[in-house]
């Protein structure tokens, strides 16, 4: 099992790196990509798993363009060299580690091709690690880090090309491992599938990121949470991490999100951070669109992550966004462009990201996928 990665001094164990340290079939191994013009205009995701006890590989490439989002799915059998970060029509190549990444689509029968630069603009931030417990049992233990830059390139998407301004386009990518529900599931379900509820969020400012995440239990009391004021940085080629760029910690310590009536779809949301210095920061989000991450596999009923679909599968869907219905549950889980107000003065743009299901008493929803109804005047 030794691959071209084992000639690096990277090993954690005495294992060859093809071979992970747990045999949970759920372990993972994630790129994930986002891109998107902060009127709303454009908006795409990109996204890559490796499922090494599951012997899967996956990924999609997704686009909003005039009110459609268009998907492409692919899936098959993972390769021992992780190295190989290419899956049909799809290929993720990291130019400069912690610095420049690249993205090609080549599918011009499907109507799917794009070239696509990020050029990260921070340094890397390295989430706290979050875990989830379903009693003796571990339902999820997640390392995640986040980047912040812009994206140069084009798209061409069912006829339509796109070329991506890097001045106007924000991005954000994501590396994360470790535990998650994916795949076929098997025996009793883990409890967080019943009870999940979660919030990430970037906002894109002159001269930082505010970056922030948190999961909620279904009392609505933040379980996990962790985040930070990430400075830009100037471009370069050398790998910059924000612990080393003058990060200070911005944690998630209060929320209100609002539903519109009889779904789970946020129209206006407030996310208070906290800094060390006690001063609190208060976000306010007005969502201009809605991606929905079925798009790129999450939640998706036939092209959810890690699902054995032989050794080669590739399929296209289309949605009309106006005529869908958003009370399905596996449209709940959306990244949002947002305008975004800080402390009722500073005005910008950025993602909220958040799913929702189960049980959660602030918001009224009590069972696992009912829609938010109003309070009785």
């Amino acid at each position: 099992m030794i691959t071209t990665l084992d000639d690096y001094p990277l090993h954690q164990t005495p294992l060859p790196l093809a071979i992970p340290a747990t045999s949970d079939r759920n372990f993972y191994d994630r790129f994930w990509f986002n891109g998107f013009v902060g009127d709303g205009s454009l908006y795409f995701s990109v996204a890559m798993g490796f499922y090494p006890n599951r012997r899967v590989l996956d990924g999609g490439f997704s686009v909003i363009v005039d009110g459609h989002q268009y998907s492409l799915h692919v899936s098959g059998d993972m390769p021992l060299d992780r190295t190989k970060t290419e899956i049909g029509p799809l290929l993720i190549q990291t130019i400069v580690p912690m610095r420049r990444h690249r993205v090609v689509v080549n599918d011009p029968g499907r109507g799917f091709e794009a070239d696509l630069s990020f050029e990260a603009g921070t340094g890397t931030h390295e989430e706290d690690r979050q875990v989830l417990t379903d009693g003796v049992q571990t339902s999820m233990d997640v390392t995640r880090m986040s980047q912040f830059g812009a994206w140069s390139g084009w798209i061409a998407v069912k006829g339509k090309r796109i070329e991506v301004n890097p001045r106007v386009t924000n991005g954000t990518r994501d590396r994360s491992w470790g535990i998650r529900p994916c795949g076929e599931n098997g025996g009793r379900p883990h409890r967080w599938a019943s009870q999940f509820y979660f919030g990430w969020s970037q906002t894109f400012w002159d001269d930082f990121v505010l970056h922030g995440v948190f999961f909620s239990d279904a009392k609505g009391d933040l379980v996990i949470r962790s985040g930070g004021t990430i400075p830009r940085v100037p471009k370069g080629d050398t790998p910059v991490f924000a612990r080393d760029t003058g990060e200070v910690a911005a944690t998630p310590c209060g929320y209100q999100f609002e539903y519109i009536p009889g779904t789970r779809r946020l129209r206006h949301a407030f996310v208070r951070f906290q800094r060390p210095d006690g001063a609190t920061w208060e976000l306010e989000y007005e969502p201009l669109l809605s991606f929905h991450m079925a798009g790129v596999g999450y939640f998706h009923p036939t092209w959810g992550h890690g699902c054995w679909k032989g050794s080669y599968a590739i399929d296209d869907e289309t949605w009309k966004l106006a005529e869908l219905d958003i009370t399905q549950p596996h449209l709940f889980h959306v990244q949002q462009v947002c305008k975004v107000t800080l402390n009722g003065k500073q005005r910008s743009c950025g993602i909220l990201e958040h799913a929702a299901y189960g049980p959660h008493a602030p918001s009224g929803f009590k069972d696992l996928h009912d829609g938010y109804r109003a309070p009785a005047r």
